[in-house]
């Protein structure tokens, strides 16, 4: 699964999370005392919006996850494993632990079965209920009409009342025909249920039918929706006994003789409204007192988004990675192969790793950097070494072009700052004719791997030399020795941590230091 399925999966359970968390904290509220201030219009609302922020909050994460904080993703414990061992090939590596090690996390058939079996799951809920309304409209279609009021069709029924309506098919209203004794109950029932198409309640009924199917394994999800069932009741007969046409001992009156009368009615499809509710809670809420302010309706909303917010941001965090501290950094690079290009991890180190393990563009390139240098591994490592030269400068490699042979005239992203060169060691054609390659018209010779990696063994070595550490020799590769000398004569300082943090040296030894870190630690993009 790629690294952005796997961002979409980690938001999606953090919805049902987080619908679980807003449902509780909701009914907490109303149970302490915010449902006496609340008119039943606004807890439909209230609820409605609660919804929404649950569902939607993990996906405005993703879609700003770079700005997200982070939180713990691997213990520093499993950074500590590969400690002792050389750096090497991931293939050789894989085939002698295939025996012991489980796969890793996140990666494989773990993820990705049980994310095809939810997607299976989703459909063939929403096939089935999608399925039950087409049965429902065809069956209303046969039904003896009433009359029409505006748009919406009165039919008389077997079962119980509701109010349906199908897009492009027009609206329904379904009364019971034993109600056609009491003329009352007729017009009180038939106002009812119009009332549910002016406050949309049938139109939100597909956005509950698409909430019951994306998490129909979630219990607090189909709890959820059941309340907002009844809010939908209770706010349509509140809306009716506020006007001066409907009285409220009238109404109540109805609803008696509505649930001892009307016979039980088969199952309706998801969302679809119906009066199979609570007679005596609604009978009460007809006479309590009704709130008008708004104010409090919208603090409660605000007051579940402030606690609900953070939670999504931290679990998006969560998912895309775990920022590793200075400590950790300079715990992996004591750790280095004897012999391996030496790791100096300052703020800027850190500040390059963490943009590599907790940003989907730093994953996605380092990633894409380690799957092409298994390609290349060998003929980069096998020259280094015959070179004497450390295996880790293949980071150099990594950061200018994700190991990748690219032409100049190439739009692939690169992590080097300075002009565009090409082949896996990005060579501008000065450099590369200094050191023997042949750079013109139909021919460059930078783009052949095997001698491109000879000219940049050959190059390291004479940088090396020149300033005796590795750092400063980083720098120069990018920059060159002209900028390197400068900034030494001017300062008198040979630190490159110094020389960066002061600005006469750019970021570049920092983001390739970061990239011999994840050489090393490649599960850390895990």
């Amino acid at each position: 699964m790629g690294p952005f399925a796997r961002e979409v999966l980690a938001a999606y359970l953090t919805a049902a999370a987080l619908v679980a968390v807003g449902f509780g904290l909701l009914r907490a509220a109303l149970w302490l005392g915010m449902a006496r201030r609340l008119s039943a219009r606004q807890t439909l609302r209230v609820g409605r919006m609660t919804v929404g922020l649950a569902v939607l909050l993990p996906f405005g994460a993703l879609g700003v996850r770079e700005l997200l904080p982070v939180a713990p993703l691997f213990t520093f414990e499993r950074s500590l494993v590969r400690y002792t061992a050389p750096s090497e090939p991931p293939t050789s590596r894989a085939s002698r632990g295939a025996a012991s090690e489980s796969p890793a996390p996140g990666r494989g058939v773990p993820v990705a079965a049980p994310l095809g079996l939810l997607g299976l799951g989703m459909s063939a809920v929403l096939a089935w209920e999608l399925r039950r309304y087409a049965r429902l409209r065809r069956g209303l279609e046969a039904l003896p009409l009433l009359r029409r009021v505006g748009r919406v069709r009165v039919v008389v029924g077997e079962g119980g009342a509701f109010s349906v309506w199908f897009p492009g098919r027009g609206a329904w209203v379904v009364v019971p025909c034993v109600l056609l004794e009491d003329a009352e109950a007729f017009r009180l029932t038939v106002r009812h249920e119009l009332q549910h198409h002016r406050q949309r309640d049938t139109v939100f009924a597909y956005a509950r039918l698409c909430f019951d199917s994306a998490f129909f394994w979630n219990p607090f999800a189909r709890a959820f929706s059941r309340w907002l069932a009844d809010c939908q009741e209770f706010a349509c007969d509140e809306a009716l006994v506020t006007g001066p046409r409907v009285p409220a001992e009238a109404y109540a009156r109805c609803l008696l003789q509505a649930s001892s009368r009307v016979p039980g009615s088969s199952p309706l499809p998801a969302g679809v409204t119906g009066m199979s509710h609570p007679t005596v809670r609604r009978i009460r809420m007809l006479f309590e007192p009704r709130p008008c302010s708004s104010g409090r309706a919208l603090g409660l909303v605000l007051s579940l988004a402030v606690v609900m917010a953070p939670l999504a941001l931290w679990a998006q965090g969560a998912a895309r990675g775990r920022a590793v501290s200075l400590a950790e950094a300079q715990a992996l690079a004591a750790a280095q192969p004897e012999g391996d290009l030496p790791v100096v991890v300052d703020a800027a180190v850190v500040e390059q790793l963490n943009r590599f393990v907790t940003t989907s563009k730093g994953r996605d390139f380092m990633r894409k950097a380690l799957a092409n240098l298994a390609v290349h591994r060998e003929a980069l490592s096998g020259t280094l070494r015959s070179r004497s030269l450390p295996e880790g400068l293949l980071a150099v490699a990594m950061v200018e072009s994700a190991v990748s042979n690219l032409p100049e005239t190439s739009r692939e992203p690169s992590l080097a700052p300075g002009p565009r060169g090409a082949g896996v060691w990005m060579f501008i054609p000065e450099t590369a004719r200094r050191h023997g390659l042949k750079v013109e018209a139909g021919r460059d010779e930078r783009l052949d791997v095997a001698r491109e990696t000879q000219a940049a063994a050959s190059l390291f070595q004479a940088l090396h030399a020149r300033y005796g550490d590795w750092r400063l020799a980083l720098a120069a590769y990018n920059q060159g020795e002209g900028v390197v000398d400068r900034a030494l004569a001017e300062t008198g300082v040979r630190d490159a941590s110094e020389l960066t943090r002061t600005g006469k040296l750019n970021g570049y030894t920092s983001t390739v230091q970061a990239a011999v870190l994840l050489l090393r630690n490649p599960h850390l993009l895990d």
